[in-house]
């Protein structure tokens, strides 16, 4: 099958018109590339979705949320047997479950768990070596504070923002604040290369902690290279050495052009490259589905 999905365990694509998820976008979820039968990043997706869950309120303590991880460890591998291949995309998905009318949280809530594996996209083998191409969104984040980072369900503002271009030749698009500084793509982190320095634009009042942004960055400090998380002006990122994005699913793209404006162009540099090499290094040796739990 194309593939597939399980909701609470269970073979379904079916879920309660009274979940919270659909209701309020009150949960988290976690994108995760399936590579060889390997879980990639398993670990640092884990604790993301952990970290989520305590933030937001959906379970009270680490100890509750590692069980609740263990089920969704053996739910994983039981949607990897029926889809029984080993490339694919795993969307994991947590809800504070069914409420009722009105925004108040269920004092003791019941869960709803939704693991999906997808198949892996197509067409997008040569971008990590071509390079990409990428759109100003004109749309911009929403700030807030308590929110930024986590992974949760309400994305409205990269919905909005993918919407405003169609042109497969524009790969991504770069999102601002509310203040136009840089923040992100619409599905990536993004880092400039400065005198061999990598920065990317800190993520206090929105955004989300990439856990592929933040693998790049500490494999990066293993190599020396000097990564800083501050402010990114529009016009810093236009005159940048070099620019990237990262996310789970494509690894590391060297941006080449801004599709919109032929004059703005960056080159894929030798530190672009080094990372790629690492990362596709490590990302060789990582959790077989067997052994996420």
């Amino acid at each position: 099958m194309d593939s597939i999905t399980l909701v609470n365990g269970r073979p379904s694509v079916m879920v309660d018109a009274l979940d919270r998820g659909l209701a309020y976008g009150d949960g988290l979820f976690e994108t995760i590339a399936l590579v060889q039968g390997q879980v990639q990043l398993w670990q640092a997706h884990k604790q993301r979705l952990i970290a989520g869950l305590i933030s937001l309120g959906i379970v009270l303590d680490k100890a509750y949320a590692e069980v609740l991880l263990d089920t969704i460890a053996v739910e994983l591998k039981a949607a990897y047997v029926l889809f029984d291949r080993p490339e694919g995309v795993i969307k994991i998905t947590v809800t504070r479950g069914i409420g009722g009318r009105g925004y108040a949280a269920p004092a003791s809530p019941i869960l709803t768990r939704i693991i999906s594996i997808m198949p892996w996209p197509k067409g997008r083998e040569l971008l990590s070596s071509k390079g990409v191409s990428v759109g100003l969104c004109q749309h911009r984040w929403s700030h807030n504070t308590a929110l930024a980072g986590i992974k949760h369900l309400n994305r409205l503002d990269q919905v909005l923002a993918r919407s405003e271009w169609f042109d497969e030749s524009t790969h991504e698009g770069i999102m601002l604040n509310q203040d136009g500084g840089v923040v992100s793509g619409a599905m990536s982190n993004i880092f400039i290369e400065v005198d061999g320095m990598l920065i990317t634009p800190k993520l206090d009042q929105c955004g989300i902690k990439g856990t592929m942004a933040q693998h790049i960055s500490a494999m990066a400090q293993t190599f020396g290279i000097n990564v800083l998380q501050q402010p990114v002006s529009l016009h810093e990122l236009m005159k940048a050495d070099a620019v990237l994005m990262t996310n789970s699913i494509n690894g590391i793209w060297p941006v080449v052009a801004l599709s919109a404006d032929v004059c703005t162009q960056w080159p894929i540099s030798k530190l672009t490259i080094t990372l790629q090499k690492a990362l596709a290094k490590d990302l060789s040796h990582q959790t077989q589905v067997s052994d996420v739990c």
